[in-house]
């Protein structure tokens, strides 16, 4: 089988070495780099091509391996000629093979096999890109070179807990800030601004960060019935947002007509079970599961199924 593999490659990193190995496992791999004239769309300066040519060399010569490494001058290449059989890709590239693929097929050419690696990422669970260790944030194997800073738009002592719970299990390294809000918010967010008042939070973070981080309480209602749950939502500073959702409490009846006449759940809660600052505390779940689960869990399980769905994206994507 013919394989092919194209890609900038201005430092040789864990992604494209799990990416060549793929392609040698498959059978003949040509490399695709880029050329010196090649229109690129980076925020550094590439390295030149005899440079970063010579450093896949060495590094297929250390693995026992050869390839057929050609200049790549257009986007293309070689991936429309019938030569070819198989590609290596990351769920960064495969919708641009799925185009390829597309226009072999109206060319009466067999579609190239696709092997996606998916994304591979660093320790702080962003991709392994060589702009980012180029600009010393992480070094060649996606190991941070400092720690990961997260805000958390809150200082609720149960949001800051159940935060740090999930993140010193998600981090090795990291620093955690608290930082207030800088937005106001519903009094008692319903349904969709739950999420909302989630993301305001982050959107609003002061200061560099790597992720910030806002869990928003609120309720949702399904035919009739009511569930308070936590939503966090996890932004990196990239730019990309996730949201993950905690498990629910059940609102009974007089519950949610106290909450629609304009009171708060902890304030409700506070008046039934006789406890002032419930939600400082151990929140209104504590004291209606009998002791089974904290308010602190729920913030934790929403900022752990954010950090999931994060996860879950690097996991490999089909050709459409």
């Amino acid at each position: 089988m013919r394989v092919l593999l194209g890609g900038t490659f201005s430092t040789l990193h864990k992604a494209h070495k799990v990416m060549i190995e793929r392609g040698l496992s498959l059978g003949q791999l040509t490399i695709g780099l880029t050329s010196d004239v090649f229109n690129f769309n980076k925020r550094y300066q590439v390295p030149p091509y005899n440079e970063r040519k010579a450093k896949l060399e060495e590094h297929l010569k250390e693995i026992g391996a050869s390839a057929d490494i050609r200049e790549l001058m257009d986007p293309y290449g070689s991936t429309l000629s019938p030569d070819y059989d198989a590609i290596v890709a990351s769920n960064e590239t495969i919708e641009f093979i799925s185009t390829i693929n597309f226009m072999r097929k109206s060319r009466g050419v067999r579609p190239l096999t696709v092997e996606n690696v998916g994304e591979i990422l660093a320790d702080d669970l962003m991709p392994i890109k060589s702009e980012r260790v180029i600009k010393g944030k992480i070094d060649e194997n996606g190991i941070r070179k400092e720690p990961v800073r997260v805000v958390l738009v809150s200082r609720n002592p149960t949001k800051i807990e159940g935060t740090e719970s999930v993140i010193s299990r998600l981090f090795r390294n990291y620093k955690l800030e608290e930082q207030e809000p800088v937005v106001e918010f519903h009094p008692q967010p319903m349904n969709h601004e739950t999420f909302a008042g989630a993301r305001k939070r982050v959107e609003g973070v002061k200061g560099e960060y790597d992720y910030a981080i806002g869990v928003e309480a609120g309720v949702i209602s399904f035919e009739g019935l009511h569930y308070d749950v936590h939503v966090a939502a996890v932004k990196d500073y990239l730019g990309v947002t996730n949201f993950g959702m905690s498990s629910a409490l059940p609102i009974d009846p007089p519950m949610m007509d106290a909450l629609k006449s304009g009171q708060e759940l902890e304030e409700v809660t506070n008046e039934l079970i006789g406890v002032p600052d419930s939600g400082d505390r151990k929140g209104a779940i504590y004291y209606f599961s009998n002791g089974l689960k904290e308010r602190k869990h729920l913030v934790e399980e929403a900022v752990l199924s954010a950090f999931v769905q994060r996860i879950a994206e690097s996991i490999p994507r089909k050709v459409k």
